[in-house]
């Protein structure tokens, strides 16, 4: 996925790494979350596309990497394609 298609009113899902605040140097890592991108300066990320699913917000300066970022789908939604 191209990065200039990323926008802050879509669900992605991905792997997301976090610095440690407890931990210099330590990297927390979140695999196959559903995230978006705001609001600005913050990172949103859930547990799933659910209902009722844990949501957290990180602040950018936190976030070391979101990577296999890829179109979220709700396990009641089709996949297209």
């Amino acid at each position: 996925m191209d990065i200039t298609t990323v926008n802050d009113r879509h669900l992605y899902s991905g792997t997301v790494r976090l610095r440690d605040p407890e931990r210099p140097g330590a990297v927390v890592e979140l695999v196959d979350r559903v995230v978006r991108f705001g609001p600005p300066g913050w990172l949103t990320v859930a547990d799933g596309a659910d209902p009722g699913r844990t949501i957290a917000l990180y602040p950018t300066t936190q976030v070391v990497a979101v990577t296999e970022l890829g179109e979220a789908h709700h396990e009641d939604q089709p996949v297209e394609g």
